[in-house]
């Protein structure tokens, strides 16, 4: 019966007469192919791929996600990021002119130069931006900003400048066959939903805030770029990923309360108020929730204002001197630092260093422990979840690393008590600022008792305005186990922060408050990410490759590990495959890394570059579990030697 019919009305009309019966019926299903109109074919896979086919040519937004892409004249970007632009480069090496912003055009072409720097200015980085850019480059033919559209076989497709999910995308806007489509990219994801937010960290230069400080902070730019696509009233929008979006202002109304709602929650309890003030926070707060009164958490009592006579600061160290002249330092990362404690010991006011203790792995509070290390001849403590990035900090990519290895470093364990003179030191896992984060509870035979918590907590509230930190949202994770471990200390206590002067104590009510926040944060995120757990949204590294970078030899094969952890409520396996360059050779196409809920798994992967290649290569990884296809999702750096 189809076949009579095609052949009586024509492909064009039988095309048309099946939009009219889905019209009657609805939207088109969330298929792996959707003909959208009569001209616009959607391709779910990985990614989404569009087709636009006019007069027996074919134009694709986004690329064509199938294993045999098809021919295109165009492939129109809306931004740089590898795990999405992939499904368009297959189009270009057959032949189809790219397009894309032109404010990431850098970001396309120059790659390699993106690299070679990287590989250096990853230490000490502050600007906390995504590495999910291409290995190899991909030049633009063709570059678009607001106001420079592109016409094509009678189509106009209008250009929006539309940052937020990268600081320079773009979305296209066209009219086609009576829908309204606008083509978005990353801006928003199906439901009110965007597909994470880490990918949001930015500085704020208004409030003198750089990245690293800067929590999401392009959701303000999302924000208004959204605004932006409502004002041209699309019917339809198509993202790069997910479903198609058939009621594009009620999804971005989701969306922008959702994010209201997140930073509400976050501003309540702002660690940064206490460092640069009320006004400051009321600057960075307005860009997202306007002009909307915030009931941030009032100030945890500074029950001493001054250190006691045994404990001296300087930067981001603390001097601990005991009755007998022996001194035990926490942290030291940077040359002050260090010239005070050579200044108190040739005064006399400590004899001997016995040993140093290291909070975290941020260079302001390790740079110099090596150096310390040597000078004094000490041990150097830290807990196992530190150990191996103070040891080898080239093998990660966290924010304001060090570059400066600390070996060896001697492991306290969980609860693991160290007695040092009239001292008792009691070690505890404490990932409030970042995951590699451990608290060092002092307590003096004299009942003194002192918790050294690096940089969890300021009298204002949460330090984790650092998403990159790796800020996990589990009941037993990150901000929850720390207020946990807070609120169950039996004895009495101070919590220092390795920045600030004055020692400090929440109340009860001022713990429950925190701990209700972060649930708040836990629930608008939980709504607003595509994810089955929210700290997916939260944790670009649930999956890494180890190192992030090492040194091989050029036709010898060497090891990496791929590390998943399953922030999933249940047994997850995850397959790792390894996309390398040219030439290269794996000694299997993929691995698999099985991990229980909420734990972390590693699988090898075995690797041989080719005889004579040389220099810094790119390995990139995509990662399959449940429904989840990632591209391209993360990457590690080699070092070739001859």
């Amino acid at each position: 019966m189809r076949q009579q019919l095609s052949a009586w009305l024509g492909g064009y009309a039988w095309t048309a007469l099946a939009l009219l019966l889905m019209s009657a019926c609805g939207r088109p299903a969330d298929a792996p192919e959707i003909q959208l109109t009569s001209s616009v074919t959607v391709l779910r896979g990985a990614v989404n791929g569009v087709l636009v086919q006019r007069s027996g040519k074919q134009l694709a937004v986004y690329g064509d996600p199938r294993p045999e892409p098809s021919q295109a004249e165009h492939v129109l970007f809306t931004h740089h990021r590898r795990d999405v632009a992939w499904a368009g480069r297959g189009l270009v090496e057959r032949g189809a002119k790219a397009v894309g912003p032109a404010a990431e055009a850098e970001l396309f072409s120059g790659v390699n130069e993106f690299w070679q720097g990287y590989e250096t200015s990853r230490f000490h980085d502050y600007a906390q931006q995504s590495t999910k850019i291409f290995a190899e480059p991909l030049a633009l033919e063709q570059t678009v900003r607001e106001g420079r559209g592109i016409e094509w076989e009678g189509l106009r497709f209008e250009v929006l400048d539309t940052p937020g999910y990268t600081r320079g995308a773009v979305s296209y806007l066209a009219e086609i066959d009576g829908e309204r489509i606008a083509f978005v990219g990353d801006l928003i994801y199906e439901g009110g939903r965007i597909h994470d937010l880490f990918s949001l960290q930015d500085a704020i230069p208004d409030a003198n805030t750089r990245g690293y400080h800067g929590y999401a902070a392009r959701a303000a730019d999302v924000i208004l770029s959204l605004q932006k696509i409502a004002n041209w009233k699309p019917t339809v929008i198509i993202p790069s990923r997910g479903p198609v979006i058939y009621e594009p202002q009620r999804d971005i109304d989701l969306l922008v309360e959702r994010l209201k709602r997140l930073f509400m929650a976050y501003y309540e309890t702002d660690a940064l108020r206490w460092y640069w003030g009320d006004d400051n926070l009321r600057i960075r707060a307005s860009r997202v929730l306007g002009d909307q009164p915030i009931e941030w958490m009032p100030l945890a009592t500074q029950l001493r204002q001054t250190p006691p006579r045994w404990m001296h600061k300087f930067g981001t160290s603390r001097l601990l001197v005991s009755d007998t002249g022996a001194a035990f330092l926490i942290d030291c990362g940077t040359e002050d630092a260090m010239q005070n404690v050579r200044d108190l010991y040739q005064r006399g006011v400590f004899k001997k260093l016995d040993g140093i203790f290291i909070t975290h792995y941020h260079d302001d509070h390790t740079d110099k422990v090596q150096e310390m290390r040597l000078e004094f001849r000490v041990p150097v403590y830290a807990g196992p979840e530190v150990k191996d990035i103070l040891e080898n900090p080239q093998a990660y990519r966290m924010p304001a690393v060090t570059a400066n290895p600390i070996r060896p470093v001697e492991v306290l364990q969980e609860d693991g008590k160290l007695r040092w003179n009239e001292f008792e030191f009691t070690y505890k896992y404490f990932p409030g600022q970042a995951i590699y984060h451990g608290g060092l509870l002092a307590r003096r035979d004299d009942g003194e008792t002192f918790f050294f918590i690096g940089d969890s907590f300021s009298p204002s509230g949460l330090d984790d305005y650092c998403i990159l930190n790796r800020h996990f949202l589990h009941a037993d994770r990150g901000h929850f186990l720390c207020l946990s471990l807070i609120q169950n200390l039996e004895m009495p206590y101070l919590l220092v922060n390795q920045h600030i002067e004055p020692t400090f104590r929440y109340s009860d009510e001022q713990l429950e408050f925190m701990v209700d926040r972060l649930n708040r944060k836990k629930a608008a995120i939980g709504e607003m990410v595509p994810w089955d757990d929210p700290n997916y949204g939260m944790d670009e590294q649930w999956v890494w490759l180890y190192p992030y970078w090492q040194q091989a030899k050029a036709g010898e094969p060497f090891e990496m590990q791929a590390i998943v952890f399953n922030h999933s409520a249940e047994a997850r396996e995850f397959r790792i495959t390894p996309r390398l360059p040219a030439g290269w050779q794996s000694s299997s196409p993929s691995v698999v890394a099985s991990a229980a809920p909420r734990t972390e798994a590693r699988a090898t992967i075995k690797v041989t570059p080719p005889p004579g290649a040389t220099g810094l290569k790119v390995i990139t990884a995509d990662v399959a579990f449940a429904d989840k296809d990632l591209r391209e999702w993360t990457e590690a750096l080699i070092r070739l030697e001859p």
